[in-house]
């Protein structure tokens, strides 16, 4: 016994001992033309050509230029001028070639629209404050509950991208915007922070394995029309912490006069596949293993030849509704 005790502490520290050594990855790789593209339609199609560099180069992401780039962009099958205008259904061809990278190239059809044909919205109040000595000065507290309502074109597999936004006068940039904050400097509203996790739709791309790890957050709002292709859906948006506030010695009826806007954009397959690795790489559960080494990498989507970069299409439908009748109940005249 008495050797075993001297022989275990100098087991112990030697079990503990790693070796460190400095490791330089050589990449055998040259680099290859990077084409990005997100086409709009009734917009001009738009084309950024960089290069492809070391994730670990000091100097390479300083310096993407690729200045002998032809681009050349087919619309249909045909050759169009700068500056051609998107529209839904084209089928874009985007071809990029340079004497020092090569050459790529990518395809994308422009989708058509998918209209919200109805919006309904049931505020909730939390709180309100109003000071009877002036003539309209105060402010509310409130949820919204919404229900947007989308029908599905059928025949065909459709994308969206789903965004909001309100009028709110704290975010004027001082350039006499009248149309979307008509209010300044009277008003300050915004519709509140969105409860993604009240509408399943937008997590229907999250599997069993990422539930377990309890994967569900979907910032993006994207999902597509595997649910209810060919029919009719009703998105359900919970908002909360809304906030309305007025400050002026005039009553107007008017400044009650705001606006929650929703924008519906059907996307390309390639826009959402592009969403679909973002959400995996910085949300989910495989992008997380790969972090720490415990899977592989989750590689960059990309629809180009070379594998770098990502050309995509979209086309937006936006409907606004009011919530003057609201707040003037809860705002009347004194």
């Amino acid at each position: 016994m008495a050797i075993l005790k001297n022989i275990i502490p100098l087991v112990l520290p030697l079990a503990l001992t790693a070796c460190l050594e400095d490791f330089y990855p050589t990449v055998d790789t040259e680099p290859v033309l990077c084409v990005n593209s997100l086409i709009t339609a009734g917009g001009p199609v738009e084309v950024s050509v960089t290069r492809s560099w070391v994730y670990d180069s000091p100097t390479a992401w300083q310096d993407r230029k690729v200045d002998d780039a032809i681009v050349k962009i087919y619309v249909n099958g045909d050759l169009q001028p700068e500056g051609y205008i998107a529209a839904e259904g084209d089928e874009i061809r985007i071809v990029v070639e340079s004497r020092r990278y090569g050459s790529a190239e990518a395809s994308v059809t422009v989708p058509v629209a998918v209209a919200i044909y109805e919006v309904t919205i049931t505020p909730e109040t939390v709180g309100s404050w109003r000071d009877p000595s002036m003539g309209m000065v105060g402010d509310v507290d409130f949820n919204l509950y919404a229900s947007v309502s989308i029908t599905d074109d059928a025949g065909a597999d459709n994308f969206f991208k789903l965004d909001f936004g309100g009028w709110s006068a704290e975010d004027y940039d001082g350039n006499n915007n009248d149309f979307m904050y008509p209010h300044h400097p009277y008003t300050s509203f915004r519709p509140g922070e969105i409860q993604y996790d009240a509408e399943p739709i937008f997590n229907e791309h999250i599997g069993v394995f990422e539930s377990v790890f309890g994967d569900s957050e979907n910032m993006f709002m994207f999902f597509s029309d595997r649910q209810f292709a060919g029919k009719s859906y009703n998105l359900r948006l919970n908002f909360r912490d809304g906030y309305y506030s007025v400050n002026t010695a005039n009553y107007d009826a008017a400044l009650c006069d705001c606006y929650v806007t929703f924008e519906l954009a059907t996307i390309s397959r390639s826009y959402y596949d592009r969403l679909l690795y973002i959400w995996h790489r910085d949300s989910g559960a495989l992008g997380d293993m790969g972090d720490l080494g415990f899977a592989e990498p989750i590689w960059g989507y990309s629809n180009v030849s070379t594998g770098a970069g990502v050309v995509a299409a979209r086309s937006i439908r936006t409907y606004s509704i009011s919530l003057r009748d609201y707040l003037e109940s809860v705002m009347p005249p004194l």
